[in-house]
């Protein structure tokens, strides 16, 4: 079932044929080789003098050249015709990428002279990856990128605050085109980070990972209280963690437990949205984290374990916060545990998921343990992971057919994050060469003045609103620029700014009114996508609320002294607990009104930050001591109803 509905998903494409199909295929063999060789050194170890942009030159050329063969120009054009002017598209996506490929050792000691060739070259580079983008993600982020390349040309006719530097058209397109700090820097993290990344996901996932964490979760976690709505939420963080993509997560995981959900109780609306958080929280949960926690090291200059320790804490904590959810929620309907049938048999389980689990251990040992460049450790453990996978009997057959579709699944998902950070890469030249960086920060620090709140609401609601109906790599790329330098100028920790705003772009996955992750379980689930939406953001309310915690105590992502660290880590989860009681409305018994403020007022008090030790331990006390007189009296209720019911003969157990 999973196979055809990512089938489904991936009909976007266009199914090719004859001289077409193989010159594809060729094209993105030869994408995936140059970048793995490209990224282990291997020109380096032959004496080869190569600079990174003249790699990302050719990748950006063999990466449109794909676009325009793969990626129709309408949902309503046909997937078996390959037209005319979609043939001259990709020959026009070829000169740009390999001019500079072959020139840029002699253009780096004149980046900024404006010529002819460059202006036209760079015009057409710009307009072919508008149109891609179009395709691939819509025209919400294309009307962002003209409106910003608009600003950037007629900055200096703005009225006031927005008045920007005087630039020709010349000038800007050759800066968008040429400069490192632009489109070529992003389209670089997509070059390497993105294409290993995405690599190693679709070897796992074609090689039967996904099926096999899910199972996993399921055998461990199957006989519990609301046991497939846990098993959802540990085997979609997994997968979703390897993925790094949401919706395709969904589909891929959500096929078997949004069912199983459903069959054993659960609300179709609340099986789709436990899914969709669940998948969606894969991004924000080390080891990898999908590829814009790479972005964000690459971006600070830090190894990428700095930022998957800072990680740990909030993931853990939004995850606490949806268990605690769908098993209260299994409480208070009464919900069975699975059937004999329904859990997977261990030795099939095991035989399923070793494979996976031993990939992703080397993958983990490379990144935190011998400190592998990221990209090093994704090559050389899904390298291994061909190997491992071999050893399994079912993948032995068709082992060819699932190599390659690993490395075309590559070239088609890699379509996605070029378009997207190319488009920020536009966004972000603008923004850098006509001074708006700097007014945006300015106007931004006059606001955190006014309050500091403020200025973080309105980060956040930005963040959110960017980040719709786009993929968190852009959503991220586009707030790090325009807000997370206000944020750091305002004084605020520079990691915990970043995570900050990285949340908000990954909760617009869930978040209503366009809440793809939501929208994609929905469609399993055969109920409401907005009510879907509506019910994954209680479920991750965690994520909305962790960002403001972490700004004000950086001791929940690792800064501080232990001592810090475990009492902010103790008070949270008890906060988190108390928190998911208030939202479902059980605990012991159903809860009324009355008590679920008061238990909102708690998990307010145990999770809100302050700066001041003696004034947090006496504001989590309070909540604490709150909590447990709430809970007590709870207990008490429910012990009364059930002796109560006992002696009147209506009560039985089990």
């Amino acid at each position: 079932m999973s196979e055809k509905l990512i089938e489904e998903q991936q009909s976007r494409y266009r199914h090719l044929t004859g001289i077409p199909r193989y010159l594809q295929s060729f094209i993105t063999i030869i994408l995936v080789i140059c970048g793995m060789l490209f990224m282990l050194n291997v020109h380096i170890k032959l004496g080869l003098g190569l600079y990174s942009e003249q790699w990302v030159g050719i990748f950006i050329s063999l990466v449109l050249f794909n676009t325009f063969l793969l990626v129709p120009r309408s949902k309503k054009t046909s997937r078996t015709h390959l037209p005319w002017y979609d043939v001259v598209l990709a020959l026009l996506s070829l000169p740009s990428g390999i001019w500079v490929a072959v020139n840029f050792p002699d253009l780096v000691l004149n980046l900024g002279e404006v010529t002819p060739v460059r202006v036209m070259l760079g015009l057409l580079l710009i307009l072919l990856l508008l149109e891609s983008a179009r395709r691939v993600i819509g025209i919400a982020l294309v009307v962002i990128a003209v409106f910003f390349l608009l600003y950037g040309a007629y900055s200096s006719n703005m009225p006031g605050l927005f008045a920007g530097y005087e630039i020709s058209w010349g000038k800007l397109i050759n800066y968008t085109f040429l400069d490192p700090n632009s489109m070529l820097n992003l389209i670089y993290l997509a070059a390497t980070y993105g294409l290993a990344f995405v690599f190693f996901g679709q070897v796992l996932l074609k090689f039967g990972g996904g099926d096999g964490l899910t199972n996993l979760s399921l055998l461990m976690l199957g006989r519990t209280r609301g046991g497939p709505a846990k098993a959802s939420v540990v085997g979609s963080s997994l997968v979703g963690t390897v993925s790094g993509a949401p919706m395709s997560n969904v589909f891929l995981s959500g096929s078997i437990t949004i069912p199983l959900m459903i069959r054993n109780g659960y609300k179709p609306r609340f099986a789709g949205a436990v899914e969709a958080v669940a998948s969606s929280g894969g991004q924000i949960t080390p080891p990898v984290m999908g590829i814009a926690a790479f972005i964000i090291a690459e971006r600070l200059g830090v190894p990428y374990a700095e930022v998957a320790l800072a990680a740990i804490i909030p993931a853990l904590l939004f995850y606490i916060a949806i268990f605690v959810q769908v098993d209260l929620e299994a409480g208070k309907n009464g919900l069975r545990r699975l059937s004999k049938e329904d859990i997977p048999k261990v030795k099939e389980t095991f035989r399923q998921a070793w494979p996976v689990m031993l990939v992703i251990g080397v993958l983990i040992y490379g990144l935190f343990v011998i400190r592998l460049h990221p990209t090093n450790a994704a090559i050389w453990a899904s390298l291994l992971a061909f190997g491992v996978f071999a050893l399994v009997k079912e993948n032995r057959n068709g082992y060819f057919k699932r190599v390659w579709k690993v490395i075309e699944d590559t070239g088609k998902l890699i379509i996605d994050v070029v378009a997207a950070l190319a488009i920020a890469g536009m966004v972000v030249g603008v923004i850098a060469v006509s001074g708006l960086g700097f007014t945006l920060g300015y106007a931004m620090t006059v606001l955190g003045e006014t309050h500091v709140l403020l200025l973080l609401i309105t980060a956040a609601l930005g963040s959110i609103v960017l980040g719709m109906g786009m993929p968190s790599v852009a959503a991220y790329t586009l707030v790090a620029v325009l807000v997370a330098p206000a944020l750091v100028d305002f004084g605020l920790p520079v990691l915990a700014a970043h995570l900050f705003i990285f949340y908000f772009a990954i909760v617009s996955n869930f978040t209503p009114p366009i809440a793809f992750a939501a929208f994609a379980a929905s469609t399993i689930a055969k109920t409401g996508p907005m009510e879907t939406g509506f019910t994954a953001s209680r479920l991750g309310i965690l994520a909305y609320i962790m960002p403001f915690i972490f700004i004000f105590n950086p001791s929940m992502i690792m800064q501080g002294s232990i001592s810090e660290i475990v009492l902010s880590l103790i008070t949270a989860i008890v906060g988190t607990v108390i928190l998911g009681s208030a939202l479902t409305g059980y605990f012991f018994n159903h809860l009324n009104w009355l008590f679920r403020i008061l238990l909102l007022c708690s998990s307010g008090a145990l999770l809100y930050p302050m700066t001041g030790i003696n004034y947090t331990a006496l504001t989590n006390l309070s909540g604490l001591i709150l909590a447990v007189i709430l809970l007590y009296l709870s207990y008490l209720i429910n012990k009364k109803m059930k002796k109560n019911n006992e002696n009147s003969g209506i009560y039985t157990t089990g």
